[in-house]
């Protein structure tokens, strides 16, 4: 949804809530760089085909927490790129005949439609790897000259010796990272025109009319990872708060970015709090694109579970957790989301035990500043709403404290 939250009740303080930092690998207590107002980058989606589980998972999250700290009293601006410039774009417009602008255009919409579904908060912006070509070429332009990246046959790739920061995500030395076997989030290179197996492109020839650009090293692309590091810098700074996405991205996409950026700006840290969610699996396998291992959320949503349902399976287990698609667990959301609504259309004057309240209210703001414990913060909400239905605690009050919290789960019981 487009708008931003509106909360009634108190406002929350904002010197409690801990995030993992995927860096320094443990909880740290969130500051931002400018008080009172908090910035996030977050990965998005390369629009080839239609999204999956695993992408409204990566989006569902990334919207709690930015719920979360609207809720704790930050000021958020929310980035979300489009990555339309890419080797599967280029495939597949091909394959299909229609432009890469109409094939962007098409399954973005589509990715709108199903997580307006999933009652995630649009970001502020969705920038275009397209409309930032100038500035992807006048930032290799800078490493060039600084000595961090070289020229070959039309290619142009980051020299990774050059770093000792190189690894920091994944945490492997940069001897292992030489030898790191290759995944489905690392796109096709030239390897036998790098100086280290590790170095990866910025530049690389293109001759697809719409994904060739003119540049100093000839007709050509931007590499993935640069796309994402003057995405981000273009539009929230040298620095900022909170970098999302899925883990499978930590290395190389992550771990590229953080080199790039921080040898253009000779700025450290680029990014304060690196933010992971686990991956979404199909019979203990990680549901990718590429696999076609794939549960769809209109597929879902067609077979009758609602929004509100996709979104609160999803919040069942930590972020962080990898996780297996669960139908049962779609069927309990469904059932909490109907005593959820059961509970608000409840109208009692539940007695004169008004304590219970705000000791749930502790639970739930507790779990949720302890880096995000959504499954705590929902067995809160089915206390809260069974006590509600059970004449326990008065609906005067119960009900405007279960549309709130739920409201932070992005759960719209309206």
């Amino acid at each position: 949804m487009t708008g931003r939250l509106n909360f009634d009740l108190k406002p929350r303080h904002m010197d409690g809530f801990r995030l993992y930092n995927s860096k320094s690998r443990t909880k740290e207590l969130f500051s931002p760089l400018n008080k009172g107002r908090a910035t996030m980058y977050v990965c998005g989606i390369t629009p080839y085909d239609v999204g999956h589980l695993g992408h409204a998972l990566v989006y569902s999250v990334q919207d709690t927490l930015h719920r979360w700290l609207e809720f704790s009293g930050y000021e958020v601006t929310h980035i979300q790129n489009i990555t339309d410039i890419d080797d599967d774009m280029i495939r597949k417009s091909v394959e299909l005949d229609i432009s890469i602008s109409d094939l962007t255009e098409q399954n973005h919409s589509i990715y709108l439609d199903e997580m307006d579904a999933l009652n995630v908060m649009r970001p502020d912006q969705f920038p275009l790897v397209s409309d930032y070509i100038q500035e992807i070429i006048e930032s290799i332009i800078v490493l060039e000259k600084q000595g961090f990246a070289y020229y070959v046959d039309g290619y142009v790739f980051f020299n990774t010796s050059n770093t000792r920061s190189f690894g920091v995500l994944s945490g492997y030395s940069f001897d292992k990272l030489s030898t790191m076997p290759r995944t489905d989030t690392m796109p096709d290179e030239p390897e036998h025109l790098k100086v280290n197996s590790s170095d990866f492109l910025l530049w690389q020839p293109s001759e697809h009319s719409e994904a060739m650009y003119e540049s100093p090293w000839g007709n050509g692309r931007p590499g993935w990872h640069i796309e994402c590091s003057v995405m981000a810098r273009s539009n929230l700074g040298d620095q900022f708060d909170i970098h999302g996405g899925g883990k499978d991205l930590a290395y190389p996409h992550h771990d590229s970015e953080i080199v790039q950026t921080e040898s253009l700006t000779g700025v450290q840290p680029s990014v304060s709090y690196w933010v992971h969610n686990g991956t979404m699996q199909l019979k203990g396998e990680k549901m990718s694109k590429s696999l076609g291992n794939l549960v769809k959320v209109h597929e879902l949503l067609n077979d009758g579970f609602s929004g509100n349902a996709i979104r609160l399976s999803l919040l069942m287990e930590h972020y962080r957790v990898d996780r297996n698609f669960s139908e049962d667990y779609l069927n309990q959301a469904q059932n909490d989301i109907e005593l959820f609504k059961n509970a608000i259309k409840n109208n009692n004057s539940g007695g004169s035990n008004i304590t219970k309240l705000q000791p749930l209210r502790n639970v739930f703001m507790d779990a949720m500043d302890d880096d995000l414990n959504t499954p705590l913060a929902i067995d809160t909400l089915r206390d809260l709403a069974v006590l509600i239905v059970e004449d326990q605690i008065p609906s005067q009050i119960g009900v405007p404290a279960l549309l709130e919290m739920t409201q932070v789960l992005g759960i719209d019981l309206n």
